[in-house]
């Protein structure tokens, strides 16, 4: 896990230089990867790659980056490619020579020997550029879920890429401006980065699973997807399931530093916790030398699961590092949590993620293993329910519809939320100026808005469908983001089983919906592969909370904080996308009870983007 960077200086004009140019970007990283840093410079190209490690695999100078393979192939690489092992071993065969033991010169080797088809024989994830100094191209690539990050602006003056946002801030020909399109999705709909161009305007985000070829010579840049992901063809057994998920995690306990792992106390942390313990017992794990450690956000609240986690550190005998939470604590993480995440914060889950890994970093944890990605994979929200019954009803599978009908007091849950979500496929038939003020009127935050902010609703009839468009376009891309920015904020590795292994991805992809979602219960398959093994209470759960923190409890509790902020940063904003003088005048509703949850978080998402806005001095906004 580290930080990459890049820069073609396209101009002649030699202050500032493009290689000081790209040194502040690389430093700009420094948290991504604090244990070395590299830049190579091609002046004849006016091009270079930086890099900034985090060492993981092979901590020797051999493995430092931007590598080469016989000076014509220049490497920085962000990720692990947890099958390198068995990968070095085809390369030697067919003559490849490594100088180091790194995951990374495995990379490289595959690119040199088997071109952008190495992209389909990579279990992990990643998001690296390789730079053939011969043909003056560079070749990016993006893994399939988004669980690594890159961006990229190309202008008349530069061509820049990073892992982060704000590294490309630092390229002198771009100028910030904050993009008023993403901003409206934010306040209007909750919702970050669906589109290439995010936040800041002129900067796009390579998506999961595209590559990216830039041409130095004609500068042309062409991006391209590569993954297109194809079902199984057999539905896979609880028994087989069981081991492919075995295996992933397997997979994920390669590393040559000490390794840990996050833990909700729901199914999917639970599940890959339970698996290493018995990894560790059938063989040597280096990186679990000093024992199992995991790690629990807690707090005073309804919403605290610590009792469920407690559960699985008494059944695994885990060493348990809790991270106890406040609203105090929240206000003094903010401004540093919002400059690590480059954009405004959706919820305040985002700062119990971060205090999980500021824990992990302070045991001297380097990677954390979790568990995103299992709902989606497994069908675990209970948006999917609608899309479930859709899809018996129109198949003709009409017994089992009323059967699952009958079961949903095991689900996530509720017949009401469901006919909800069919009246909103239903209203979403209507003229679009009709579904517009429907949908004006149906939330109250919508009052503070000036623009509108509708988005057209996505309807799914296949449940197979409705998760593979949270896997491939938004949804999952999201939650990786927040963790991603979270864990290399404190320098920390996180693997995602649930997002990034190939097997386990093409498994789930095979499944039935009956063999998701089953008399009710939500992830059916993957509770049945663990049915014995973790305690039933665990494996057989029916509530849903998530990632969740008493965020109506904490807002209230600071109310005077979140007020002070909006009267005296409101005058940054220049959007125009906000009433601010109908907000200011309700803020004392707002905070007066619970019942305004949502109104709470619009204000937090405000004040969040007021600091976003004073931190990187925005005034221009398009």
């Amino acid at each position: 896990m580290c930080g990459i960077s890049g820069l073609h200086h396209k101009l002649s004009s030699p202050t500032p230089s493009g290689e000081s140019i790209l040194q502040q970007m690389n430093e700009t990283l420094l948290h991504r990867g604090p244990d070395g840093g590299g830049l190579q410079w091609f002046t004849d190209n006016d091009f270079g790659l930086a890099h900034r490690r985090l060492s993981i695999i092979d901590l020797s100078a051999a493995a430092a980056q931007p590598m080469h393979s016989n000076g014509r192939y220049w490497l920085s690489f962000n990720g692990e490619i947890y099958n390198y092992l068995e990968l070095r071993t085809e390369l030697l065969a067919l003559g490849a020579r490594f100088q180091s033991a790194s995951d990374a010169e495995v990379l490289l080797q595959a690119y040199v020997y088997w071109g952008t088809d190495c992209l389909k024989r990579f279990n992990g994830m990643w998001a690296f550029a390789i730079f053939d100094a011969e043909k003056q191209s560079l070749f990016c690539a993006r893994d399939p879920y988004g669980v690594k990050p890159f961006y990229y602006l190309d202008n008349t003056a530069h061509f820049g890429f990073a892992s982060e946002i704000k590294a490309l801030l630092k390229i002198p020909s771009y100028k910030v401006v904050a993009n008023r399109t993403a901003l409206l999705d934010y306040f209007a709909n909750s919702k970050i980065e669906r589109q290439e161009e995010g936040f800041f305007k002129g900067i796009k985000e390579l998506q999961p699973g595209h590559t990216l070829q830039y041409q130095l010579a004609s500068r042309t840049c062409e991006v391209k997807r590569y993954y297109n992901p194809s079902a199984g063809k057999d539905t896979t057994s609880a028994p087989n399931l069981r081991q492919t998920l075995e295996d992933a995690v397997s997979l994920r306990l390669r590393a040559d530093v000490p390794l840990g792992f996050c833990l909700s106390g729901g199914l999917d942390s639970s599940t890959l916790l339970y698996l290493a313990a018995q990894i560790r017992q059938k063989t040597s794990v280096s990186a679990l030398s000093s024992g199992l450690h995991a790690f629990t956000a807690v707090h005073d609240s309804p919403l605290d699961e610590s009792a469920w986690a407690a559960q699985m550190i008494a059944h695994t005998n885990a060493t348990w590092h809790t991270a106890e939470l406040n609203s105090t604590q929240l206000l003094e993480a903010l401004p540093q949590l919002i400059y690590h995440q480059d954009i405004p914060l959706l919820s305040t889950s985002t700062f119990a993620q971060s205090s999980v890994m500021q824990s992990a970093a302070e045991q001297g944890i380097k990677i954390l293993i979790d568990g995103q990605g299992g709902d989606e994979l497994f069908a675990g929200y209970q948006v999917f329910y609608p899309t479930f019954f859709k899809e018996l009803f129109w198949s003709g599978k009409w017994r089992r519809f009323v059967k699952e009908w009958q079961q949903l007091g095991n689900a996530p849950s509720s017949k009401k939320y469901i006919v909800k979500e069919w009246s909103k496929d239903l209203l979403s038939l209507l003229p679009q100026a009709l579904q517009k003020r429907i949908w004006r009127a149906g939330q109250a935050t919508n009052a503070y808005l000036t623009a509108d902010g509708f988005v057209v609703r996505k309807r799914f009839s296949k449940l197979q469908d409705h998760l593979a468009y949270y896997c491939q376009v938004n949804e999952l891309k999201s939650l990786l983001r927040w963790e991603d920015r979270c864990s290399m904020q404190y320098s920390i590795e996180s693997r995602t089983p649930f997002a990034d292994d190939s097997q386990l991805m093409h498994e789930a992809s095979a499944l039935e919906a009956t063999d998701l979602i089953h008399n009710g219960w939500s992830k059916f398959k993957l509770r049945a592969a663990l049915d014995g093994d973790l305690p039933p209470s665990i494996s057989w759960r029916r509530d849903k909370k998530g990632f969740s923190v008493p965020e109506s409890q904490w807002l209230m509790e600071t109310a005077n904080y979140w007020q002070e902020q909006i009267r005296s940063k409101a005058q940054l904003d220049k959007s125009e996308l906000i009433d601010k003088a109908l907000l200011l005048e309700s803020l004392p509703r707002i905070f007066s009870s619970t019942a305004f949850a949502n109104e709470q978080n619009f204000v937090f998402r405000y004040v969040s983007y007021l600091i976003w806005i004073e931190q990187f001095n925005i005034s221009d906004f398009h």
